[in-house]
């Protein structure tokens, strides 16, 4: 016989004494995205931020890149997926006679979708497709070679895709998913930091006449893996992540960090 446990009397007596402090609930979280974009060859210079500062290109894309324009993304998003993943397997016949096993050999992490919903300067919508046009965007600043711009109308136009370090995130794409009681000093969260993020898709609200709507754009992130930041009210801030000593506080844009049961 299986180990179980007694059978118990469901009540609302007992409910609140094995779930103390309630249910997680799914309408408290933030998104942020914050700089991970890979370094150039001096080890300075992050090509995705400069391709954002090209002054041929801020008047279109119109926003800076600072803590303002990633203020308004956190609070623009509308709805988001924490990371799933799945294993795919392997059958195996022959190790038992009519019994037919599965082994696990590779790892998937499957591609999320965030909704952000679009302000009125369209500043959102643009930093997505900036991010977008610099993975495939050809001539992006005067270091590139001579080739012909996304919005050069003179010359023939193609596509020259960017290095993958250069246009994944690897660092500073991350969901965090909290409770009411987040500024208490009980309070416990937990954060998904994706790592090598970078947009897969985009697809804007079906625009139509008839009654008016906040405009939105649903993203898919498609990412290498995540990593689990578990914070509780005895965190030891200082401890190595993953097993790792090279993954710490410093990993995450809070002050807050724990262990990471799954990497």
């Amino acid at each position: 016989m299986p180990n179980a446990f007694p059978i118990h009397n469901l009540t609302m007596a007992n409910v609140r004494a094995e779930f103390e402090g309630g249910f997680a609930r799914q309408n408290q979280y933030q998104v942020n995205i914050n700089n991970g974009w890979g370094y150039a060859k001096d080890g300075v210079t992050v090509p995705f931020l400069e391709h954002l500062k090209n002054s041929d290109l801020k008047a279109i894309y119109g926003f800076t890149w600072d803590d303002n324009t990633k203020r308004l993304i956190s609070l623009s998003c509308a709805n988001a997926t924490l990371p799933s993943s799945t294993y795919a397997t392997g059958e195996v016949k022959d190790n038992f006679q009519g019994v037919t096993e599965e082994f696990a050999h590779t790892r998937i992490n499957t591609d999320i979708d965030f909704s952000f919903y679009v302000d009125r300067d369209y500043k959102v919508l643009m930093f997505f497709e900036a991010w977008m046009n610099f993975i495939s965007g050809g001539n992006s600043g005067p270091e590139d070679l001579n080739e012909p711009s996304i919005y050069d109308e003179e010359r023939a136009y193609y596509r020259r895709f960017q290095y993958p370090k250069h246009y994944k995130n690897f660092s500073g794409f991350s969901i965090t998913k909290f409770e009411k009681n987040y500024a208490t000093p009980e309070a416990t969260d937990i954060t998904y930091q994706l790592i090598n993020a970078f947009p897969k898709n985009i697809t804007t609200t079906p625009l139509q006449y008839g009654e008016a709507e906040v405009m939105r754009v649903t993203v898919s992130m498609n990412y290498d893996r995540y990593r689990i930041y578990r914070t509780t009210p005895t965190a030891d801030t200082s401890a190595p992540l993953l097993g790792d000593s090279t993954l710490g506080a410093n990993d995450l844009s809070t002050n807050t960090t724990s262990t990471a049961p799954i990497a």
